[in-house]
């Protein structure tokens, strides 16, 4: 059971979360400082510091769970995956695979930046947990090539690594034009990814 000066710290923490989940969807990231963000939560800006190293980490804290839910179904489509020999369409497959992930940037474009800029990101936990979840998604993809490609459903002589590179390449590219609005709706946005993925990965005749 946790002592009353954790249990402190835990419901500062979850005011300070709660707070800057209302600012952010009021105002946007870019315009809530962290000012702002500790006079809604009644703490001092020093306090907002001493849990997260900086704005973008008190972001990322907001999405954890959804990240993590995120990669525990990916996980599991995998393994659905490598359990039905039928499933051969590799741009299916992995546009089944990704499109969760496009729907949480779509929704969350803020959050979306983030992805797209890891390596500028400040050390900390909740950086580690975003940049795991990260790398997770990227090892989940090359098994998911992996499985297709013992189906023979790639490209001849396909490089894993390299298709995998390739795909996240689309998956970013497809992203970032949501968010700059060069691809306007969802279904546009799907319908893109698709055809990037079916042009790299199958085979043409």
């Amino acid at each position: 059971m946790a002592g009353k000066p954790q249990q402190r710290t835990l419901a500062t923490r979850r005011r300070i979360l709660e707070a800057a989940s209302r600012l952010i969807v009021e105002q946007g990231f870019d315009a809530t400082s962290v000012d702002v963000i500790a006079s809604e939560a009644g703490v001092a800006k020093a306090t907002v510091f001493a849990h997260f190293a900086d704005k973008a980490s008190l972001l990322i804290a907001l999405h954890l769970e959804q990240l993590e839910n995120l990669s525990t179904a990916m996980e599991a489509e995998v393994e659905a995956l490598a359990q039905d020999p039928a499933r051969k369409s590799a741009s299916i497959e992995m546009a089944r695979l990704l499109a969760p992930w496009l729907a949480l940037y779509r929704e969350n474009p803020e959050f979306a930046r983030l992805f797209l800029v890891q390596s500028t990101l400040k050390d900390g936990p909740y950086t580690r947990q975003f940049l795991d979840a990260c790398f997770g998604m990227e090892a989940k993809v090359m098994r998911g090539l992996s499985i297709l490609s013992e189906r023979n459903a790639l490209r001849s002589a396909a490089d894993i690594a390299v298709l995998t590179q390739g795909v996240l390449a689309f998956y970013y590219h497809v992203s970032v034009g949501y968010n700059l609005y060069h691809v306007s709706t969802a279904a546009e946005q799907a319908a893109l990814m698709q055809g990037l993925l079916q042009a790299l990965l199958e085979r043409h005749t």
